[in-house]
């Protein structure tokens, strides 16, 4: 079976200082991840944690490998020159969503782990097939489950792990998107609308003036805007 290909952007949040979000890619493994607004240095977790997904092949809900990450975390964001005020928003750990698959073409299956409200969405000609851990425009919050950086968290997000081995064919679509997108075209699909993605992508700058116009005039919420599309 044909490799993948896939392509990743990534656009900040209008007037933010910092993209929260991040995304990996290799030949048969895609992950994106949502820093959590309201925890510290969330994009340094949201970085490890794909790397660890799709560099390491490691699966970083793992009780044994969060541990060893957690300590990369801490020891990157924790500086002996902070100001005891940098260090308190620090001890507050940061959180993060992630969705992560890893193909198995020899099978013409995949695997997707998601925790949270970043999304894999599975089309297959303008049919979607599957969609999660959210499959309805309706169905996003305020605070989704996340995977977080602090030792001794509950690890709560283990209860809403989704987890699916999943067949696919050749020609099929796999979208990994943070919240706003994921949102958007569901929102998109349940309308019957169709959004072709495939023109917006050619370049960043295609994808960035898309993000900025749909935020604008088609209801697109303000907030980092990641996707990875995977052409199986």
């Amino acid at each position: 079976m044909p490799s993948a290909t896939a392509t990743l952007w990534s656009i900040t949040k209008a007037d933010k200082p910092v993209n929260e979000d991040r995304a990996d890619a290799s030949a048969d493994r895609f992950a994106i991840a949502d820093g959590t607004s309201d925890s510290a240095r969330a994009e340094v977790w949201a970085d490890i944690l794909v790397k660890a997904y799709v560099r390491e092949h490691i699966e970083p809900w793992d009780a044994a490998e969060l541990t060893r990450l957690r300590r990369l975390w801490r020891d990157e964001v924790y500086l002996p020159t902070l100001p005891w005020h940098a260090k308190s928003k620090l001890a507050r750990g940061a959180g993060a969503t992630f969705v992560g698959v890893r193909l198995t073409p020899d099978r013409a299956c995949y695997d997707v782990t998601a925790v949270g409200d970043s999304c894999l969405l599975h089309f297959r000609d303008e049919s979607l097939v599957t969609a999660g851990p959210v499959d309805g425009c309706t169905r996003f919050g305020r605070n989704p489950p996340s995977i977080r950086s602090p030792f001794g968290d509950a690890d709560t997000f283990r209860k809403s792990l989704w987890r699916f081995t999943i067949p696919y064919q050749p020609g099929d679509t796999l979208l990994l998107a943070t919240d706003a997108l994921s949102k958007y075209l569901l929102r998109a699909h349940e309308q019957g609308r169709k959004v072709d993605m495939g023109e917006h992508l050619a370049t960043e700058e295609a994808f960035a003036q898309w993000v900025t116009d749909a935020r604008a005039h088609d209801d697109l919420d303000n907030d980092d805007t990641t996707v990875c599309v995977v052409q199986l």
